[in-house]
């Protein structure tokens, strides 16, 4: 009786080759896929943690701004393609270039905003008032949790050249300018920044990858938004390393804390 041939047949071989071929092809197909769902996963983490974070802080400004005028200017200012107006000359920029097209949700003009907060000299949370309209504001400098304007809470702290107060609120508004604007960064890539005093007093990048930033005020005649309230809207627009294009936004309508000075 003759014994069984050793080893493999020629087709034998080619079968198994091409079966370890087609698993490896899959096996590579599916670590690609999963390559790709984290990339993505990643960026649109990153987007919705930027998104969040400078929305809260536009959000927060807002509410403690106004519609008013110090100085000779009306705030907040709103602003398209970093063009303001003669009052806001030294706010003049060039913004972060833009790839939307025609017919896209996050196609049209860059908006850029300047704001005047009231002040908060004594760091208590709270925006300061000169409640009994004697020209200086109810403070709490010696930190007891009572406001009043004797010298032990408004000693060192006051300085009526740094603050105008209004003559119908009596809130007392600093002349500090709080900008938002989207700009080019070194690497190419648009960022929201945040400005204070236009970048003398500071400067935060809240978010990157800003498509377009938008600011809506009250317009006669629209009813789009309600008189003392500001829409924000900020697109966002990034492309993974495998080009793979991730689109999102985030809008909020916040009303500011006084409309008439």
């Amino acid at each position: 009786m003759r014994g069984g041939a050793a080893g493999f047949t020629l087709l034998e071989m080619i079968l198994g080759a091409t079966v370890l071929a087609l698993l490896a092809k899959t096996m590579i197909s599916a670590t690609t896929s999963v390559s790709h769902l984290t990339e993505s996963g990643n960026l649109e983490s990153r987007l919705q943690r930027d998104s969040d974070r400078a929305l809260e802080q536009i959000m927060e400004d807002l509410r403690m701004s106004g519609f008013h005028t110090v100085n000779g200017r009306d705030y907040p200012h709103v602003f398209q393609n970093g063009q303001p107006d003669v009052t806001f000359s030294e706010f003049e920029h060039e913004p972060g270039p833009q790839s939307a097209q025609p017919g896209q949700s996050d196609f049209g003009a860059m908006c850029s905003i300047v704001l005047c907060a009231p002040s908060d000299l004594d760091d208590n949370g709270r925006p300061e008032i000169d409640v009994d309209r004697d020209g200086i504001p109810e403070l709490d400098g010696n930190g007891d949790g009572i406001v009043s304007d004797d010298p032990a809470d408004v000693m060192g702290i006051w300085d009526e050249q740094n603050h105008t107060i209004s003559e119908q609120s009596r809130l007392v508004w600093s002349h500090e300018d709080i900008a938002y604007m989207v700009l080019q960064s070194p690497a190419g890539e648009n960022e929201l920044v945040r400005l204070v005093d236009n970048g003398d007093g500071g400067r935060k990048v809240l978010a990157r990858s800003v498509e377009r930033l938008t600011f809506e005020t009250y317009q006669p005649g629209s009813a789009t938004v309600s008189a003392g309230t500001v829409r924000v809207r900020i697109d966002f627009r990034a492309t993974t390393e495998s080009g793979h294009l991730f689109r999102t936004h985030s809008e909020a309508l916040v009303r500011l804390r006084n409309n008439n000075g």
